[in-house]
Formats: structure tokens, C-alpha cells, sequence
């Protein structure tokens, strides 16, 4: 049969047109390989017309042939190897296998939906579009298997019911520096355990901001105290009974040693110790949104610390010691405060207001001069177990109302009642251990070094050198 030119053109542009109807399936997304592969048998799949938008008919694998088996992620079954031997349900079954094997990393993946809200990856074909949505039709991604949308994990918060990222106590610095005390709440039926060990050192005397020498205090007093060490072992526990209220009690067991001197230069030393007052606290949530947190702290202190405390001194044995040398406040005392936290990935911040209002006098006829106290800090999370804090505090005292008829405010300046008051700005220095998984899950560590940058008293009275506080906190 002979051919001429016009009818070899004609035949060579039906064959084209045919090949742009069946073949222009869009496929370019998904990679191929030539390992261990074989050509796909009558795998419905839909093709359009490049040139007129419309679908085509239906093609068999003789149109799949360029394209071998389809690799996503893993080679193709073992079955596919023998496409012979494949029928429709083996097919149908591989195909779902092959889709869920793409879905289970991303499962794992977080994207800020929980596995519930996954659509439904049961479809029997392997539906071979450009578009991801397919396979998940909430939102579109160009490369699935570099696909991640950036969501803190467990430990770096908890969402709301809305999606929105929560405040959490579960990092190291989720818990303020370890010497403020009723910063944090806890989820409803969590316990927390805690222990701290305070030591404050003062050494030599003050008045207002000015430093005195000895010399200087023992021409107005008989006998002058030189220095003095207080340490506090503080027992406390916490409980949630629900997500907004969180219920808090502490236990002081307080120990004091003073050093004195005298105008004939006889030194002595009086010590004092005892279990100091029972603080009960309510800490009730008012906001937590925005990882913000704000609550209330309603506390009171019961009357349990001692303010009959004695020892030898040169002027007697046995004799009653000055107000700085006894446990507790003798009173029932409110404690009123707020505190607020904040978070953001590698930071939190906070700030606490609190007082202690005395009320009424004690069996000895006084009454400790009422204290505020306002707190501000910054925290660092290096890593998820250590983080890092800055901290300022404030605190004010006032004067002591009525006196005790055993202490002679003549004598010694720690027994006059109105020495006692003075404003006080420390900078604490913090450092906080976590563990956020193992056997001691939920427990931290914490430490922090605060020194005064600003004290003015009514001296002459005892000033401040450093403080040192060091607790251990663990939930359940």
C-alpha cells in the first residue's frame, strides 16, 4: 500500500490528538521509580482533555505504562509484582493500605487537630490528583512528605476547647522563683508536695539608709545586737478540687541565733526555735486565656508559732526575748493577694501583690506592724528541664502597736516596737530543674540567691546581707 504525504500527516496528527485526550492526566506531583515495580492493570482513573477542560473516557494500564508503579513513601506491595495473580478486592485492599500508610505519619504529626478530627481515609481507590486535599480535604499542602505545621507539644501547653494555646505549669519555669510562695494553680485533682530551706544572713546595723558601726549604736543602747541568722524549713502542700480552685497549706519550723555585744564588751548569743504560724490559702482563677493566667490569693495565718521564746542573757537567765527572736505573730492574720503569669515559648513572666494585716493584739500586748509585698520576675527556658530567673522584690514593714511588759525598750534596740519598720528592695537571682518525663515526672528543683539593692529602717535595727532559698516541689 503506498502513502502520500497528505494522508501520513493526517494518520500522524490523529494519533497526536489521541495521545493529548488520554494521557494529560494530572500526575506530575508524585514521584516514580523503577525498582521493583510493574506496570498498574485496569486501575480506573480520570483524565481530562488538556484542550477542552471535559473528562475523558475511562484508559487502561496500556495508558499507564510511562509511568510504572507509583512510589509514596515505601515500595509497592508484594502482590503488585504479580498483577496476574492480583484481583479486584486484593487491588482494592492494597490501594487503602497504601493510603493509610501515607496517613499514619501524619497522624503523629502535630497540626493542631486531634486524631478524631481526621477525615475518613477509608476511600477504595488511590485517586491520582494534584491536590493533597484528596486525602485530606481541610487543608492543602505541595509536598506531603515535608509537610509539618508548627504546634508546641504537650509539655509547652494545653489548648481550650477554640484551639487556643493555654498557660501551663508543665515546664521549668512554670512555677515562679522558688522563694515566692501561692504563684501557681493546679489542674482539678492534682496534688503538689513542696519543702523549701531559707537561710537569711544580717550582718551590722542600720538607720534609715545609712550603715552604723557597734560603737555608734552602743552609745544610744546598753547592749547592741552585731548579727543574726535565720533559717526556715517550710512544709507545704497543695490541692485542686477543681480547675478554678486550688487549696493551699504551709508549715514553718523556724530556727534564730543572735549575737550581741555589751558596753563592757561581753558577747553573748540567745537562740530560739519552734514550729512558726499555720497558713491556710484559697487561690481561685479569674482569667486564663492568651497563655495568661490571673488569680486571687485568700489566705490566713493562725496563731500556732510561740512569742514566749527565752534564754540566758547577761541581764538574767531565762528572760523573755525581743520581738525578732520570736516565732510567730501571736495573731490571727489575713493575707490578702493577686498574681498574674505569662508565657511565650521560651520565656514567662509574672508579678504577685501581697500583705499581711495583723488582727488585733496578741496575749502579750502587741501587734506586729502589717507588711506589703510586690514581686515581678522574668524566666528563660534554656531546655526543657533548666531555666533561668530575674527577679525584683519590694517589701514594706511597719512599726510594732503596743509593746510587750517584759521587754525593756531602754536596753536593746530589737526591743523597742519602734524600730521594727523599713522599706526593703531585693534582686533575686533564680534557677529552676525539671523533669518532664521519667520516674520523677512533675518534680522540680529550685534555687534562688536574692541580695538588697535599697534598705532604709527605722534603726538602729539588723540589716539585711543576702538570702538563700532552695525547694523541692513534686505533683501528682
Amino acid at each position: 500500500m503506498k502513502w502520500n504525504c497528505s494522508q501520513i500527516s493526517l494518520v500522524t496528527l490523529g494519533i497526536f490528538l489521541s495521545c493529548s485526550a488520554t494521557t494529560k492526566a494530572e500526575l506530575a506531583e508524585y514521584s516514580v521509580t523503577k525498582d521493583n515495580s510493574v506496570p498498574l492493570k485496569n486501575l480506573p482513573t480520570t483524565a481530562t482533555n488538556e484542550a477542552t477542560g471535559e473528562l475523558a473516557n475511562e484508559f487502561t494500564a496500556e495508558a499507564l505504562e510511562p509511568i510504572n508503579a507509583i512510589k509514596i513513601g515505601q515500595n509497592p506491595p508484594l502482590e503488585l509484582n504479580n498483577p496476574g495473580a492480583v484481583s479486584e478486592q486484593v487491588l482494592t485492599n492494597q490501594t487503602t493500605a497504601m493510603t493509610e500508610s501515607v496517613a499514619e505519619p501524619l497522624k503523629a504529626t502535630n497540626i493542631g487537630i486531634t486524631p478524631d478530627e481526621l477525615p475518613s481515609l477509608t476511600s477504595t481507590t488511590l485517586s491520582l490528583q494534584r491536590d493533597a486535599q484528596d486525602i485530606f480535604p481541610t487543608f492543602s499542602v505541595q509536598n506531603v512528605d515535608n509537610f509539618n505545621l508548627l504546634l508546641s507539644d504537650s509539655n509547652d501547653g494545653s489548648h481550650s476547647g477554640s484551639g487556643e494555646l493555654q498557660w501551663t505549669s508543665a515546664r521549668p519555669d512554670g512555677h515562679a522563683p522558688i522563694s515566692v510562695m501561692g504563684e501557681h494553680t493546679h489542674q482539678a485533682g492534682e496534688f503538689m508536695f513542696s519543702y523549701r530551706y531559707m537561710l537569711m544572713r544580717m550582718d551590722g546595723n542600720r538607720d534609715g539608709t545609712e550603715d552604723l558601726s557597734d560603737q555608734e549604736v552602743l552609745q544610744q543602747f546598753p547592749v547592741t545586737p552585731t548579727d543574726m541568722d535565720m533559717e526556715m524549713h517550710m512544709f507545704g502542700g497543695m490541692y485542686a478540687p477543681t480547675d478554678d480552685l486550688t487549696l493551699m497549706v504551709m508549715l514553718p519550723y523556724v530556727l534564730k541565733e543572735m549575737d550581741h555585744v555589751t558596753r563592757t564588751g561581753v558577747n553573748f548569743t540567745t537562740n530560739s526555735e519552734g514550729f512558726g504560724d499555720l497558713q491556710l490559702t484559697a487561690l481561685y482563677n479569674v482569667l486564663r486565656q492568651n497563655r495568661q493566667r490571673l488569680h486571687f490569693n485568700l489566705g490566713m495565718s493562725f496563731p500556732t508559732g510561740s512569742i514566749d521564746e527565752r534564754d540566758d542573757t547577761p541581764a538574767g537567765n531565762n528572760v523573755r526575748l525581743p520581738y525578732p527572736m520570736q516565732i510567730g505573730s501571736g495573731t490571727f492574720d489575713l493575707r490578702p493577694g493577686i498574681t498574674y503569669l505569662g508565657q511565650v515559648d521560651k520565656f514567662s513572666w509574672g508579678a504577685q501583690g501581697s500583705a499581711i494585716v495583723r488582727l488585733g493584739e496578741n496575749s502579750n500586748d502587741y501587734q506586729l506592724g502589717d507588711q506589703f509585698n510586690l514581686t515581678g520576675w522574668i524566666a528563660s527556658k534554656w531546655v526543657d528541664w533548666l531555666s533561668t530567673s530575674l527577679r525584683l522584690d519590694f517589701k514594706t514593714l511597719g512599726n510594732i502597736s503596743g509593746a510587750d511588759p517584759l521587754l525593756n525598750p531602754m536596753m536593746i534596740p530589737t526591743a523597742d516596737p519602734d524600730l521594727r519598720g523599713g522599706e526593703r528592695l531585693d534582686l533575686g537571682l533564680g534557677l529552676n530543674l525539671y523533669a518532664p518525663s521519667g520516674a520523677l515526672k512533675g518534680t522540680r528543683l529550685g534555687i534562688e540567691f536574692a541580695l538588697p539593692l535599697v534598705q532604709s529602717l527605722d534603726g538602729p535595727q539588723l540589716e539585711t546581707d543576702w538570702q538563700l532559698t532552695i525547694g523541692l516541689q513534686a505533683s501528682f
